[in-house]
C-alpha cells in the first residue's frame, strides 16, 4: 500500500519528465558533484516546495518558466528539480508556455505535448505531494547531466526520480524521454552520496 501511494505521488510530481539517459564525463575540468548549491529560499510550485539558488539559479519568478542556471553541477541539479516540478504541475492553461521554456526541443518534448494535451489536471492532492530531500548526480559533463531527485512522502517512504538535463542556448533544460518509460525507484534509505537540501529550508 505504501509503495502504491508514493508511486502515485511520484507520477504527480515528476513521472512525465523523468528519464534515465545520461551524459559522459569529459574530464576537461575538475568539478565537485557533491558540493551543495547555496540556497536563498524555497518557493511553492504546484503545492511542492522547490529550492532557489543564490548564484546557481533559477532567475525569475515561479510564474514563468524557470531559467538562468549556472553552467555547473549545482546549476544542473537545480534545473532538474525546479523545472521538472514546474512542468509536471503546470495547469491546463500554462503547460504549453512552461514546456517551451524548460524543455529541450526534440522527440521527447513532442511526445510530452501530445500526451499532456489529452489530460486535464485540477490540482495536486496534498496527501501525495512529495518533499524534495536532495539529489545525487549519476553523471555530469559540460553538455548533459543525470540527476536523481530524492523525495520523501507523507508516509515517510522514499523514492528517487531520475531526470536528465542538457546544456543548450547557454542554459540547462530538461531532456524529456522519447518513450513512455520513466525511472522512479523506491528507496529503503537515503543514498550515502546524497547532496542534502533539507537543512536549507527557512
Amino acid at each position: 500500500m505504501r509503495r502504491r501511494r508514493w508511486a502515485r505521488a511520484a507520477v504527480v510530481a515528476v513521472a512525465l519528465v523523468a528519464t534515465s539517459c545520461g551524459g559522459s564525463d569529459t574530464g576537461e575540468s575538475p568539478v565537485s558533484l557533491t558540493d551543495p548549491p547555496q540556497i536563498s529560499r524555497w518557493v511553492t510550485v504546484g503545492g511542492i516546495e522547490v529550492p532557489i539558488g543564490t548564484t546557481d539559479g533559477p532567475r525569475g519568478g515561479e510564474w514563468e518558466p524557470f531559467a538562468g542556471f549556472s553552467h555547473t553541477p549545482q546549476g544542473a541539479a537545480l534545473a532538474a528539480i525546479t523545472q521538472s516540478v514546474q512542468l509536471a504541475t503546470a495547469s491546463d492553461r500554462t503547460w504549453p508556455t512552461i514546456l517551451a521554456g524548460v524543455a529541450a526541443p526534440g522527440e521527447g518534448r513532442d511526445l510530452y505535448a501530445a500526451h499532456r494535451s489529452l489530460v486535464e489536471m485540477s490540482g495536486t492532492d496534498p496527501e501525495m505531494v512529495p518533499t524534495i530531500v536532495g539529489y545525487t548526480l549519476a553523471d555530469y559533463s559540460d553538455t548533459a547531466a543525470t540527476v536523481d531527485v530524492i523525495q520523501r512522502f507523507s508516509d515517510n517512504s522514499l523514492a528517487s526520480a531520475t531526470t536528465q538535463v542538457v546544456w543548450i542556448d547557454d542554459d540547462w533544460r530538461l531532456n524529456l524521454p522519447s518513450n513512455d518509460t520513466a525511472t522512479i525507484t523506491a528507496l529503503d534509505a537515503l543514498p550515502s552520496e546524497l547532496v542534502d537540501l533539507e537543512e536549507t529550508r527557512k
